[in-house]
């Protein structure tokens, strides 16, 4: 006698009426993966003992993605259950947490949540995956800004830390900070907070005495563009003197605009409006996602003219295509290199701790005497601190100005 089919357990995907659903997890928090029509999207709902029931949409109509969705929810879950039980929160687990619901490291752009990712590599290298953030004290981050001062965190098998300065430590602590001030806004399971409270509030963090911010001269810059010029004039293949021209023209967009390296790498020409000589920097490539629409000089306007016929009159796509890619932009390091030899030909000394971004400081700085949210405005920075305290720096010209100042505090003067 044939046996009957063996009918599918609730916790395996099965049909009825042509729709898939399962469950997962156990009695007590336990998630239903379902469909509500036929090859539609599916949907989870999640039951909760004291919690009550939550439904919504996975926005995929893929049955592995919706399974893979639904046991990350359930992994969060159990792990919302455990810290509520027992108090305890790991770094590992506040990481994870972090970097899939804090709005501070969402909103970021894509390159500053990569840094973001290095440095909590250095932190779970030091203090472990499975370090209870709840215990954390001063000596434990005074401990830490020792070694990694010092070098020598094993964060992998393929990365060891080198010394660093100041700063590097500031940097990374901040970020912690930053993990440990969002925990305590975030609920858990029974209403309660993930940490009650920052364990290493109000202990400050290491600040760098004297940081490094050169900047980069008038004469550098006319020095270095010499130097490609010269570069162009050598150049015996049609491949070769593009890449200089496209290097001549970033260094004078550099020079002219204040802006990032990283927003100007990525302009297209379609963002290059001659006619009303304006510039328009994407949200996308800005580091804080801000649209700016900016005008620009005559003369900039002139230049970027010349250089567009001197590239064969392109006018569509990247003003800076790669020569492997012409949709892609010339990566960073690339532009990084050809810097460095135009400035070796140039017999000029390196810039300690910096290349492409003392052209920004030195823009910033030329202009010292305009209105600083205009300054802010034009060179795209969104926090006018960050400007007056690392970028606008001073120098013997206005040094100078300061001490001739003729005027002098006389009686006529009220005090406060």
């Amino acid at each position: 006698m044939a046996r009957k089919p063996r009918k599918a357990s609730r916790t395996e995907w099965h049909q009825q009426n042509g729709l898939w659903s399962r469950s997962l997890g156990n009695r007590g928090t336990r998630i239903r993966l379902f469909q509500k029509r036929s090859g539609g999207v599916f949907y989870r709902y999640v039951w909760m003992a004291g919690e009550g029931r939550d439904r919504k949409s996975l926005g995929t109509a893929d049955r592995a993605e919706a399974d893979r969705l639904g046991r990350a929810l359930l992994s969060a879950l159990l792990r919302d259950e455990s810290i509520a039980e027992s108090g305890i929160v790991t770094l590992g687990d506040l990481w994870t947490r972090y970097q899939r619901d804090a709005v501070a490291f969402l909103d970021n752009h894509e390159k500053t949540q990569l840094d973001d990712e290095g440095r909590v590599e250095v932190l779970l290298g030091y203090f472990g995956e499975d370090c209870d953030v709840t215990k954390l004290t001063e000596s434990d981050q005074q401990a830490f800004i020792n070694k990694r001062i010092a070098g020598g965190i094993k964060c992998s098998d393929r990365r060891t830390t080198d010394a660093v300065r100041s700063r590097s430590v500031e940097a990374d602590l901040k970020l912690l900070h930053s993990m440990l001030n969002w925990a305590c806004t975030v609920r858990v399971r029974g209403g309660k907070r993930l940490i009650e409270s920052n364990p290493l509030s109000g202990i400050k963090k290491p600040h760098e005495k004297n940081p490094r911010r050169p900047v980069a001269t008038w004469e550098r810059f006319n020095a270095t563009r010499s130097a490609v010029q010269q570069l162009v004039s050598e150049c015996k293949t049609d491949a070769d003197r593009r890449k200089w021209l496209k290097l001549e023209m970033a260094l004078v967009l550099a020079e002219a605009t204040g802006r990032r390296l990283g927003s100007i790498r990525q302009l297209e020409w379609s963002d290059v409006d001659l006619n009303a000589e304006t510039i328009h920097w994407r949200a996308d490539t800005d580091k804080k996602g801000k649209a700016w629409r900016i005008p620009m000089t005559t003369a900039l306007r002139d230049e970027l003219k010349a250089f567009r016929l001197r590239l064969g009159g392109v006018f569509g796509g990247l003003l800076f295509t790669s020569e492997t890619d012409a949709s892609k932009p010339i990566r960073t390091d690339v532009f990084a290199k050809w810097l460095k030899v135009a400035e070796a030909k140039a017999k000029l000394p390196k810039l300690e701790g910096s290349l492409w971004h003392a052209y920004r400081r030195a823009w910033a700085t030329a202009r010292k005497y305009l209105p600083v949210t205009d300054v802010a405005a034009a060179g795209g920075w969104s926090d006018l601190t960050t400007l007056l305290r690392c970028y606008q720096q001073t120098d013997e010209d206005t040094l100078l100005a300061v001490m001739n100042e003729p005027r002098k505090v006389t009686e006529r003067v009220k005090n406060a």
